[in-house]
Formats: C-alpha cells, structure tokens, sequence
C-alpha cells in the first residue's frame, strides 16, 4: 500500500511539474511574441478577402504598396518621383535589396473611394504580398466634401471630419485583415494654406484630424503616423509646388526623409 502510495504521489508530483514547465515555455513565448495572444482571424474580415502571402512563398524582394490620393501619386513633384519615389529609392540604396513598388493611388481620392477601391480583388492580392504600405487620404475629405476652400462652415467640416474618422478606421480594418504582418505608414496632413487668409479656418480641422488619426492608428498594430504639419509650417512658399497645394520636389524630399526614419 506504501509503494503504491509513493507512486501515485510521484505520478501526481510529475505532472504538476511538466504542467508547470509547459505554462512557463508558452508564457516565455507568449512573452516574446506578444502577438499569438491576439486573435488569429480580423474580427471583421471582408468577405472574400484573399489571404496573406508566406514568406517562404515570395520572390525575395521587398514589396512596397502605395495608396491615397494625389499626394501618394507625387503630383507637384517635377521629376515624378514623389515621396513614393524618393523613399524606394533610399531605402533601395541603404538596404541593398531590390524592391517592388505597386503605386496605386489616384489624384482627388477620397477615404470612400479608397474604401471602394481596397474591395478590388487585384488590390486585394497585391496588399496580401506587401512588407510595407503606404498611405495618404483625408485632404480631400475636408476640403471637397465641406463645400471648398472658401465655402467651408462648422457644420460641414464636422460632419467631414466625423465621416473620415470613420473611413480612416474600416480601412485600417480592411488592411490589416488582408495582411496582417506587414508595416502600414499613414502620412498626416500638412496645411498648404497656412500662409494664406484661408490659415484660421483650414488649421484646427487639420490639427484635428492629425490627433485623430494617431489615436485611431494606435489601436492597431504596426501602424505608424507620420506627422508632416511642422515640415510646411511657415515654409510653405519653400515646400509647395506652383499650384499652392501639393509639395514640390524639396517638399516631397523631406516627407520621404520622415517616412525613412519610421521604417527605418
């Protein structure tokens, strides 16, 4: 009865020990890799949505997806490079790896119209392969969807600023449920009408939507803001292009430069 005894207590000793040596090798890993503790699915995957490509499955190079508006496109830009173009070219030289780069904005984007654009399977597939993507939109919400420049009112710049919270937030939804590992850099809005009468009416809203857009970007993971308000700020005969609106090429430099030290 004694050895019997003894042997279960050795069993019962056993296995509370290989239990604790399981839940310290998971903690241990848990802690290393905070992200298995999250869900392995988006709480709200679109329909459909193709799945992220294996690392294994690629071609070695690093993919680079650029989205948004004119800005992203490098209008302004004299030798059609953009912010887009100078980082790709940067990051090329300091990394020492080739790089693909799929350009995918569209001048006078709205956050709708990326929305409508993100449900595009050839956009989808091409998101699900990408190690970093870029992003700008909201400029033309606020400005087009209120009415213009001059014909902005309290009313409507609210109800912009209210929708492309919105927007801003199921897009980041939709990209990180089409790639969940890659690096997404949301460029911040700079006001191009700062030197001008129209600077109180166009600078709060802008502020506005810059605070927003990092508190909403902090709720996902590797989502990362890059401010560029101060870049322009009382420079902006220095920085703007002709038009008074989109950088010109010195402008474009010095977004690239910032989007550079986030990645980097």
């Amino acid at each position: 009865m004694r050895r019997q005894s003894g042997q279960l207590l050795w069993y019962v000793t056993g296995s509370i020990a290989l239990c604790s040596l399981l839940l310290f090798a998971c903690g241990f890993a848990f802690a290393l890799q905070p992200q298995l503790l999250a869900p392995t699915e988006p709480s709200a995957q679109p329909q459909g949505a193709v799945q992220p490509v294996p690392a294994s499955d690629r071609d070695g190079q690093w993919k680079v997806v650029a989205l948004g508006d004119s800005l992203t496109r490098g209008t302004g830009d004299v030798t059609g490079q953009g912010y887009v173009g100078l980082f790709r070219e940067a990051y090329a030289n300091r990394s020492k790896q080739p790089i693909q780069l799929h350009n995918l904005a569209i001048n006078g984007l709205t956050s709708a119209e990326l929305l409508a654009q993100l449900a595009q399977k050839q956009v989808q597939q091409l998101l699900a392969s990408a190690d970093l993507i870029l992003l700008t939109i909201g400029g033309n919400d606020l400005f087009r969807l209120s009415g213009g420049l001059y014909e902005l009112d309290e009313q409507g710049i609210e109800e912009a600023l209210a929708e492309l919270k919105q927007n801003f937030a199921a897009i980041l939804d939709k990209l990180r449920a089409y790639n969940p590992q890659s690096m997404i850099v949301y460029i911040a809005l700079y006001n191009p009408f700062g030197d001008t009468e129209a600077a109180a009416l166009t600078t709060p809203p802008l502020l506005e939507w810059n605070s927003t857009a990092q508190q909403t970007a902090a709720q996902y993971d590797r989502v990362i803001v890059v401010p560029t308000y101060d870049l322009f700020a009382e420079k902006e005969a220095e920085y703007l292009y002709s038009d008074h609106f989109h950088p010109n090429s010195a402008g474009y430099s010095r977004i690239a430069e910032r989007v550079l030290q986030a990645v980097d």
